[in-house]
């Protein structure tokens, strides 16, 4: 015969026909680590004439497929605690680029939805799986680091029998497809796997190789937009990392900014400012013609600098303003500067230190490039929706761990997801 506090241990003990739901949950949250592992390695490593297609059809099964089942069998209850303001910005931002495809050129607008819809997606994928797998998510992104390191190194062993224009730049293969975006994807690998040293002295080791090659990599890219980023990343860390490594890594920054200066200048000064002025200001001129309502997402558009033109504004930012409008700018304006704001409030927690690291070297590194902000996963997911992914689900986590806090101390039984 059970007593009366056994009685109530039974009452709040989830029934057992529940079980087979939560396992398979779990089933889903485990497949949707090996697709937050793969978007940024399987871009790295992809290779082949069909490499895009291949790629995106993998995240699709691996990450969004099993994202979206999650979401409608859990009805959404991951996000119950996420901080609303930020969605409701977040959403307005995405529905306004889908509005913008009434006016926007070229075909393909109906195709174009799926791109907001993959973000919302991204995004749901890390605060379900970061909230059942907190104990999990540096592991994932540690783990992530050591795969891109792995590729920037095939890539470099490879460069001698490799068909490749910039004959003295390093790319990475197929998805990586320019210096450029590929020093900033091997440049946020290097950031965020910083942030991430391990407990073991044997797998400090592994840490420091990856490190160090993913360094040669972004060094061997030439991109001056990508050494810059870096440089002040490393520099800055003192001031929101405690401790003797981060003194280290600013050092380290200084004496190789000191080193490429007095002994190699040209490799700093032979390519100029790239147009990046010029660029700017017709980009600038372009958003004052259509203020409001933008090209339309996803719109091609042509810059033009004497005989030589562009696809796009080599600033994220100021395409943000030249598909979107000044309305779709600010909304992003908003975002980021949120993310920036969590990343410095958490940064005495190793995941917020992550997001602040990552949020320094994008927003160095996208005002010399970025092509776009809203386009099926590309190198620029992991300077832009990856930080705002990992500030969304540490404040996630933050709120539920204060709401589950408040249900215990007022004797209410914890809500299953």
């Amino acid at each position: 015969m059970l007593n009366k506090s056994d009685k109530n241990n039974e009452s709040t003990r989830p029934s057992s026909t529940h079980t087979p739901s939560r396992a398979r949950h779990a089933r889903i949250r485990d497949l949707l680590a090996v697709g937050l592992l793969w978007l940024p390695v399987g871009m790295a490593l992809v290779l082949g004439p069909h490499a895009s297609s291949v790629y995106h059809w993998t995240v699709a099964l691996l990450l969004f497929v099993p994202a979206l089942w999650l979401w409608i069998a859990e009805r959404g209850r991951s996000l119950r605690d996420a901080p609303r303001a930020v969605l409701l910005v977040c959403a307005a931002l995405l529905v306004w680029a889908c509005l913008t495809l009434f006016w926007a050129s070229g075909g393909h607008q109906v195709e174009r939805i799926k791109v907001p819809l993959f973000i919302v997606l991204y995004l749901y994928a890390w605060v379900a799986w970061g909230l059942s797998r907190p104990e999990r998510v540096e592991f994932l992104l540690r783990l992530t680091g050591l795969g891109m390191a792995l590729s920037a190194l095939v890539a470099m062993l490879a460069f001698p029998w490799r068909d490749i224009v910039w004959t003295h730049r390093m790319v990475g293969f197929d998805m990586l497809d320019g210096p450029n975006l590929s020093a900033y994807a091997m440049g946020a690998a290097f950031v965020w796997l910083a942030q991430l040293p391990p407990a073991r002295a044997g797998w400090r080791a592994w840490w420091l190789v990856a490190l160090a090659t993913l360094l040669v990599f972004v060094v061997w890219t030439g991109s001056r937009g990508a050494w810059l980023a870096l440089f002040v990343c490393l520099v800055s860390q003192p001031l929101w990392r405690p401790g003797r490594m981060a003194r280290w890594f600013a050092g380290g920054g200084l004496l190789a900014a000191v080193a490429v200066i007095v002994l190699k200048p040209a490799e700093l000064l032979h390519r100029g400012l790239s147009y990046r002025p010029q660029i700017l200001e017709r980009a600038l001129a372009m958003i004052e013609r259509h203020p409001w309502g933008g090209l339309g997402m996803g719109s091609k558009y042509t810059i033009a600098v004497g005989n030589r033109s562009w696809t796009h504004s080599h600033n994220l930012f100021s395409n943000i303003g030249i598909e979107l409008g000044l309305p779709g700018l600010a909304l992003w304006l908003v975002l980021w500067c949120w993310v920036g704001w969590i990343g410095w409030r958490m940064r005495a927690a190793t995941l917020g230190r992550v997001v602040l690291g990552l949020w320094v070297f994008a927003s160095v590194a996208l005002q010399f490039d970025g092509p776009s902000l809203l386009r099926s996963p590309r190198p620029e997911w992991l300077l832009t929706w990856l930080p705002f992914a990992l500030a969304l689900m540490l404040m996630t986590r933050c709120a539920s761990r204060a709401s589950l806090q408040r249900d215990v101390t007022a004797g209410k039984p914890p809500i299953e997801s």
